[in-house]
């Protein structure tokens, strides 16, 4: 089985680790675990800071965060050179305007809080099918 590079971001820390175990113990190699939306742009190569582009599989991202939330990272990476990477957006908050505003912006997923190993089974799947 493929393992497939993985970006997390959560500006909560505990959650943002509990994620990337999750990812790491199936079949993803988490290549960044970043606190914000804005340290993933960066990492990304979207900035204008840096213009070394990652090779990645899927962008994972907590809806509710301070700054940039998950839905305007889902957008600023639909408008970028990395519009084809699938973003997965994770919310505790999971009422059905904000899915189908993220959903609607281009996510592949809307997954809720906590991420469970059924879910990244479901994303592994969706992406490479």
């Amino acid at each position: 089985m493929k393992k497939l590079r993985a970006v997390v971001v959560d500006d909560q820390r505990g959650q943002l680790m509990y994620a990337s175990r999750m990812l790491r113990t199936s079949s993803f190699e988490v290549i960044a675990a970043v606190e914000s939306g804005e340290a993933a742009l960066k990492f990304l190569g979207l900035t204008g800071e840096n213009d070394v582009k990652v090779d990645v599989d899927l962008i994972l991202t907590d809806h509710d965060m301070t700054g940039i939330s998950g839905y305007e990272l889902l957008l600023e990476l639909k408008k970028s050179e990395l519009s084809n990477v699938p973003v997965v957006i994770l919310s505790a908050d999971a009422n059905e305007e904000r899915i189908k505003k993220c959903m609607d912006g281009g996510a592949l997923m809307f997954l809720e809080k906590p991420l469970q190993a059924k879910d990244v089974a479901n994303v592994y799947n969706a992406i490479v099918e």
